[in-house]
């Protein structure tokens, strides 16, 4: 457009350098007015233009505000679930853990029973161990005295003999 302004501004200095006719200045004042009012008609286009970008605008952060706040309540919920799980699974590992003490200290009584039975056996073992050490010492004892009684009967029968054989 401006291309056209100075071609047209050329032409009226040209014509004006020339004696212009009455026709001629109506021409241009026409030509003028035509300028004019396409230069009115570009101006409220882009107005209209600047009036669409901001409705356009306005909604687009209308839709963003819209969508930004859809999010958040998402995140919100995402998180209020999230917190849920977390204390469902807190709570899960503290029953877990009440559980596993609970077997341990089981198994720890049950270990010290067995440790006492064990050590009952123990004690009953050693002292049935020296009652028969006891009495196989008693045989033994019984054992060797009839060793020595059988002994001296066969020394008394052969001492015997041996006293009648010399008479």
């Amino acid at each position: 457009m401006d291309e056209q302004e100075t071609k047209v501004e050329d032409d009226n200095q040209k014509k004006s350098s020339e004696h212009l006719t009455q026709k001629d200045i109506v021409q241009l004042l026409l030509h003028n007015a035509q300028h004019m009012v396409t230069r009115e008609e570009l101006k409220s286009d882009i107005n209209e233009v600047k009036d669409d970008i901001v409705k356009v605008e306005s909604s687009l952060k209308q839709e963003i505000s819209k969508v930004e706040s859809s999010l958040k309540q998402e995140i919100s919920k995402l998180d209020g679930k999230i917190e849920n799980v977390e204390s469902s699974l807190k709570q899960e590992i503290s029953k877990l853990d009440g559980k596993i003490e609970k077997v341990e200290s089981n198994l720890k009584q049950e270990i010290s029973k067995l440790d006492g039975k064990i050590e009952n056996v123990e004690s009953n073992l050693k002292q049935e161990i020296s009652k028969l050490d006891g009495e196989i010492a008693k045989v033994n004892a019984k054992f060797d005295k009839i060793q020595w009684l059988i002994i001296a009967t066969i020394m008394t029968i052969l001492l015997k003999d041996y006293v009648l054989s010399l008479l």
